[in-house]
């Protein structure tokens, strides 16, 4: 029980001494404390509040009273709230306020403790608004690389130099048959559509399957399933990825007047994968005979069909009995021994995805 608002001389430097800024109001509603971190918190003087009304403190609580009426109501209980306060003449405030009840002969005050969260509450914005930011640039980066990659560089950014190394990679080339003729019969607007959304299925399909988006060329893209994150099923997510680019292009055959058909080409081997270019403008891509053989694979295959090589049908454990296809491949004197996959490889498959 506390007889009068004062308080003595240890009592006072006790208050002084606390980094939280300390309010107190007797039961007449009146401010009997503002200790020195109030003062500091506020730039007020404690001479020019004590003794006066609560509704002295307006002016750098604009939100005290309502929150003391909702103290009051729940039954004077323990209470803490967050509301915007003001240092004169224009600096804004985050206060945290704890308010308890004090007990006075005349009846009940509050013993209000003032914490500034300012500083924290900035510091809690700037850094949701700097995950914001790399969120975004993440998301814009990676409508050019894998997420995947994007992931690795922005964990990494010292790893972005030119360079490469020797690793394991499976290739997939994809192109539309015929878009030549179909692109005669189009107008340029009309094509970049049709082109953009067979690019936005297909690219759903490669980075569902996690691989790398390499480059478009024209009516064709390269994706790469292995660096810079090589992993032991490589050749069967490609595999995978090859049959669903098939049935993406099916459904979207649904929707348009004029059907698309590819054909694909996969081939596995050692590649050097790497930034090439220069240190102003460079590109993640792979390099190697692997490459050139998936590149001519596509070309030969059939409208619809997938061609893989010998490499690719081994490491990707299909287990079926297929017949090897000599295939003449551009660039190459002797035929390339080949296989032709069929709907029969996804159902041997589709239970590792």
């Amino acid at each position: 029980m506390v007889d009068e608002p004062h308080h003595n001389g240890l009592e006072t430097r006790i208050l002084e001494a606390i980094a939280s800024g300390i309010i107190a109001l007797d039961a007449h509603g009146r401010v009997c404390t503002f200790n020195r971190a109030a003062e500091h918190t506020f730039g007020i003087r404690a001479s020019d509040v004590l003794e006066r009304e609560v509704a002295t403190l307006d002016s750098v609580i604009p939100e005290l009273q309502e929150v003391l009426e909702t103290f009051f109501a729940a039954g004077a209980a323990h209470l803490r709230a967050e509301v915007q306060g003001r240092r004169p003449p224009d600096q804004m405030l985050t206060l945290e306020l704890r308010m308890a009840p004090l007990s006075f002969n005349e009846g009940s005050g509050v013993a209000i403790v003032v914490v500034d969260r300012t500083v924290q509450r900035a510091l809690e914005e700037a850094h949701a608004a700097q995950i914001a930011r790399t969120n975004a640039i993440e998301a814009s980066f990676s409508r050019y690389l894998a997420p995947h990659v994007v992931r690795s560089l922005m964990e990494d950014p010292d790893a972005l130099s030119l360079g490469g190394a020797r690793q394991r990679a499976t290739m997939l080339f994809a192109d539309i048959r015929g878009f030549t003729g179909i692109a005669s019969a189009l107008t340029a607007d009309r094509v970049v559509e049709l082109l953009n959304r067979y690019f936005e299925e297909a690219v759903r399909v490669v980075f569902a399957h996690d691989g790398l988006l390499d480059k478009f060329y024209g009516d064709g893209l390269l994706a790469v399933f292995g660096p810079p994150l090589v992993r032991d099923d490589d050749a069967r997510r490609a595999v995978m990825a090859a049959f669903r680019l098939h049935e993406a292009v099916d459904r979207l055959n649904e929707h348009l007047h004029q059907p698309l058909a590819i054909s694909i080409g996969l081939a596995t081997g050692d590649v050097v994968a790497g930034h090439v270019g220069s240190t102003q403008r460079m590109d993640y891509t792979v390099i190697g005979d692997a490459v050139n053989l998936a590149a001519g694979l596509q070309q030969a295959a059939p409208t619809g069909a997938i061609y893989c090589d010998a490499s690719t049908f081994v490491a990707a454990e299909i287990a079926l009995e297929a017949e090897p296809i000599p295939v003449r491949v551009k660039g190459r004197e002797a035929p390339v021994t080949a296989y032709r996959l069929s709907e029969a490889v996804t159902d041997r498959l589709a239970g590792n995805f």
